[in-house]
């Protein structure tokens, strides 16, 4: 007798055919049995969101460019592009 396994994962409903997932299964190719049941996924506010990412950003270290940093960079593109690409005076 043959052992079934089962796996639980959630996922995205992309079309009428098509399931997205959201991590791989640990199975070869073949014919499936899928049960779905939705889940409600809370909305967060634009600011929550912002929230969590600086938070991240701050637990990993990361430190944004100044503005001396920024405006380096663009003007080093700026010097990049040549003579063709010149601000219209």
């Amino acid at each position: 007798m043959t052992t079934l396994n089962t796996y639980v994962v959630t996922g995205t409903i992309a079309d009428e055919h098509t399931v997205a997932l959201d991590e791989p299964l640990p199975i070869s190719q073949g014919k499936v049995r899928l049960v779905v049941e939705p889940i409600t996924v809370p909305q967060r506010s634009y600011m929550e969101v912002m929230e969590t990412i600086r938070e991240r950003q701050r637990l990993r270290g990361h430190r944004p460019p100044t503005k001396e940093e920024v405006d380096a960079y663009i003007q080093g593109e700026r010097n990049s592009w040549g003579d063709d690409h010149a601000p219209l005076s």
